[in-house]
């Protein structure tokens, strides 16, 4: 597809959104068909509050998992923690016998 026909495509349908609003705005507010679009309009709103609200969670909680694995290896690279485990009584460097 062309990006001069998308941009025309794009351009067709804003300004039928347009109409759509005009024409719902003024005293057709009350007919089925505006009552219709207003549903649709609601839908599509709410769909993109739900997409936002899940990206956000999902930034969240991987904010989250990095902390905790950060607060793991801090726990784990304590010098206390590497003397007890590390090197209390171990050499790996001496070949078994």
């Amino acid at each position: 597809m062309d990006f001069a026909k998308l941009i025309d495509e794009v351009t067709r349908d804003w300004e039928w959104l347009a109409f759509l609003a005009q024409y719902c705005a003024g005293r057709n507010i009350g007919k089925a068909f505006c009552q219709d679009v207003r549903w649709w309009a609601l839908g599509a709103a709410a769909l993109v509050l739900l997409l936002l609200a899940w990206w956000i969670l999902g930034r969240l909680m991987r904010a989250h998992e990095n902390w905790k694995h950060r607060r793991l290896r801090a726990r784990v690279a304590d010098s206390a923690t590497m003397k007890q485990h590390v090197w209390s009584g171990h050499d790996a460097h001496k070949p078994e016998k």
